[in-house]
């Protein structure tokens, strides 16, 4: 029997997820040598401290560094960079330092000073912030069914407060602290030893965005590797865009909803993107097909077509979609961007001439747990 049901609550689409494989595996990771610095701010002039000697990482500290080092690295693998530079990889800085240690590993300490300044020469801004900056040579990581070593450079920034209890002679006694938080990472890149001719392949992760271009830009000199995550990301993005900007305009968030949906669904249901195919099947009004043309050309002025679908991308791009429609009687109504055959049919935007209120109903067969 088929239900109409008239809204007094929320309403969700229950979305899905299922693991993919991915390019880059972590399994067999482990942590090797370290050196462990600290930078000051350049502009500041508060000054370096540099350790003298690699320190010796016990077996309980090199676990709990293993995890807070490498688990932001994990959610990164599909967003892979490269080092560049405008004349020549080879003048980018800290592609240099990773291919002096990958071919002497015992370089790691002076070539960890080396990166230590050159970090500190970036620091030209008040609000670049000082931290600990840990250089670490690790082995074990598979790219591609090929076992690499890799260097890590992690920056601790922001301390939180903490505090332990201890015994006070008879008594227990509070201690207010200071530290590291484990949970979060502020700053690292991950430089694989692999496609060294081309710039090394790196995954970074930067929680303090204060500065966009002193960590990626200045420090690293880093540029998107414009693979098929790449082209799968940037596009759903311009789809984003296209809806919250072209879309939004003339029509209600239920349709740009839909629009978001038929657009993921094309990237899900096909292996290959072509652009006059991806128009033709989610854009097919003619009005519309040439303002996201118009918008195509200012957002991605070279066409790129004929690339791989990432499925992982698609995924990861959608999550970002605006797909609840908020109502301004307090109800929101969450649809499920993977599913869009559901909106299509079993969703309706009318006006109720009885209420003098717009309306949305749903058909539905039974209520789910």
């Amino acid at each position: 029997m088929r239900i109409l049901l008239f809204f007094s609550l929320t309403v969700l689409f229950a979305g899905f997820y299922q693991p993919y494989y991915t390019m880059i595996n972590f399994a067999n990771a482990e942590l090797g040598e370290i050196a462990i610095h600290r930078v000051g701010n350049k502009h500041r002039a508060t000054r370096n401290f540099i350790s003298p000697a690699l320190y010796d990482l016990d077996e309980a500290t090199r676990e709990l560094l293993h995890n807070f080092f490498l688990k932001p690295m994990k959610r990164q693998v599909d967003n892979l960079h490269r080092f560049v530079h405008t004349e020549d990889v080879n003048l980018n800085e800290m592609n240099n330092f990773a291919k002096t240690i990958f071919s002497d590993r015992d370089a790691l300490l002076t070539e960890s000073v080396n990166i230590l300044e050159h970090l500190y020469r970036q620091s030209t801004h008040p609000s670049i912030k000082t931290g600990e900056v840990y250089v670490v040579f690790i082995d074990g990581i598979v790219v591609l069914d090929e076992t690499v070593s890799a260097l890590g450079i992690f920056k601790t920034e922001e301390k939180s407060q903490f505090f332990q209890v201890r015994p006070d002679g008879d008594m227990l006694a509070i201690k207010k602290q200071k530290g590291v938080n484990i949970n979060k990472l502020d700053k690292g890149c991950l430089i694989l030893n692999t496609a060294m001719d081309s710039g090394y392949r790196v995954l970074h992760v930067d929680n303090n965005q204060y500065d966009a271009a002193y960590w990626y830009h200045n420090f690293l000199g880093l540029d998107y590797v414009k693979n098929e995550n790449f082209h799968t990301r940037n596009y759903l993005q311009l789809c984003n865009g296209f809806s919250e900007e072209v879309v939004a305009a003339g029509a209600d968030r239920g349709e740009q909803i839909k629009f978001l949906a038929n657009s993921v669904d094309y990237f899900t249901s096909n292996e290959v993107f072509d652009l006059e195919d991806f128009t033709k099947t989610v854009i097919p009004e003619p009005d519309a097909a040439r303002e996201f043309q118009a918008y195509h050309e200012t957002y991605i002025p070279e066409k790129t077509n004929g690339f791989n679908i990432s499925k992982a991308a698609t995924k990861a791009a959608s999550r970002a979609f605006k797909s609840t429609i908020k109502l301004d009687t307090g109800i929101q109504i969450k649809l499920d961007v993977f599913n869009p055959e559901s909106s299509r049919q079993f969703v309706e935007r009318y006006y109720d001439e009885d209420k003098g209120m717009y309306c949305y109903k749903i058909f539905f067969n039974e209520e789910l747990p």
